[in-house]
């Protein structure tokens, strides 16, 4: 069962996953439901919840996966200091995953999108071994990591699935987003 708030939180959950079984298409309206009521939830945040939410589906759905290479995922959901979820690594060590909701041509930094916290809270608050290099992961629709920041930043220590993957995972994989529907209900 999905235990993100964002399952409460939509303004319309059904409306989002309605005959979508592409990432663009879920990307889209997600944007447009975004916009709605900028009052009440800013349309970043509602979009990064909606990443987040189809980021604990997709890490549920394929906990085996070497792409992905997280199993037994687990929301963060208290005392935010820079990781969205947990779980174990495909080398059984922890492995720790931010997610972020950007444009699909945009290449992650580290200081403009805050990826500084996710490494120092993996390392610090969640034991991810700091010789690994795979147990670290950024879920993002946005291009992938700028070269800067993954070579000399991050030391190649930290591994980003961006849009392209994103989709070459999701796109028309209709079973995928079947029972994405089916979880929502």
């Amino acid at each position: 069962m999905l235990k993100h708030h964002f399952i409460h939180q939509a303004y319309d959950l059904p409306g989002l996953l309605n005959n979508t079984n592409k990432l663009s298409t879920f990307c889209s309206k997600l944007e447009k439901q975004s916009k709605l009521h900028p009052d009440k939830i800013d349309p970043e945040t509602y979009k990064g919840n909606g990443l987040e939410l189809f980021t604990e589906f997709l890490l549920t759905m394929f906990p085996v996966d070497a792409r992905l290479g997280v199993s037994d995922y687990q929301l963060v959901q208290e005392g935010d200091v820079g990781v969205d979820g947990v779980g174990i690594g495909t080398n059984g060590k922890p492995a720790t995953v931010q997610v972020k909701y950007r444009a699909a041509n945009h290449d992650l930094t580290a200081n403009n999108d805050h990826l500084s916290n996710f490494t120092s809270a993996s390392l610090m608050h969640y034991n991810v071994d700091p010789t690994d290099d795979n147990n670290m992961l950024v879920i993002t629709t946005a291009k992938g990591l700028h070269h800067f920041t993954d070579n000399e930043m991050f030391l190649n220590k930290v591994r980003c699935v961006g849009y392209e993957q994103l989709r070459q995972i999701v796109d028309n994989n209709i079973p995928f987003w079947d029972a994405f529907r089916q979880h929502i209900r």
